[in-house]
């Protein structure tokens, strides 16, 4: 990018804010002017500032041209506003870390906490929570204890087994019976069958349901 006649322009601000101070210092020291003077003055005042705000206005300029230049460079270079983003984040942080300011609070936070650490109160306050915590836990493991042996009295009872014993008795003659039945009989079938044959051996007769009508 060829350079403009506006990136070659230079402006020596400091000359002219020196120029200024001594113009104030000079005048401090004079007479009162007289209203022609003053006059005087001020064309020269609205003179100066119109030639520091067109140089105002060069300076602008060239800062533009040089933004957009750099933003081209950066977009030639693969270097997309995020990573700037990231980057500036990045070196911020860097920056507040390494300060001064930063160095002393994370100091005095270390002190704080070893102090904390190192108190007697801290010390009565730890040791009592891991009390109450094995405490607890221990309490837990008792009542699981607890249940388990119960469950297992429960098992091993008397009434337990006995019931057991005759579920598993009538589910196997069932599924005999409808494993060994030749005709094609549901589940349901079959253990009505086992119900009738319970009730024709403790000398009661199967109730029959009455025949349903059929209208003619």
């Amino acid at each position: 990018m060829a350079g403009s006649p506006t990136d070659e322009k230079q402006v020596d601000l400091n000359k002219d804010e020196h120029l200024f101070e001594e113009e104030g210092a000079t005048h401090a020291k004079e007479e009162p002017m007289t209203e022609e003077e003053k006059q005087r003055q001020m064309e020269e005042w609205k003179e100066e500032l119109a030639r520091v705000e067109g140089e105002i206005t060069t300076l602008r300029q060239v800062l533009g041209s040089k933004v957009r230049y750099a933003s081209e460079l950066k977009r030639k270079m693969g270097i997309t506003p995020f990573q700037e983003l990231k980057h500036d984040f990045s070196e911020g942080l860097k920056s507040i870390q390494q300060s001064e300011t930063f160095q002393k609070t994370n100091e005095s936070l270390t002190n704080l906490q070893a102090k904390i650490t190192g108190s007697t109160v801290y010390q009565k306050t730890s040791s009592a929570m891991k009390t109450a915590s094995e405490k607890t836990n221990e309490t837990v493991r008792n009542v699981a204890s607890s249940v388990s042996k119960k469950i297992g009295d429960i098992r091993n009872s008397g009434t337990f087994k006995s019931m057991e014993e005759k579920v598993g008795g009538a589910y196997a003659n069932v599924k005999a019976k409808v494993t060994g039945s030749k005709s094609e009989d549901s589940f349901e079938s079959a253990l009505q069958k086992d119900s009738e044959g319970n009730s024709a051996a403790n000398g009661s007769q199967p109730t029959s349901l009455p025949e349903e009508k059929v209208p003619l």
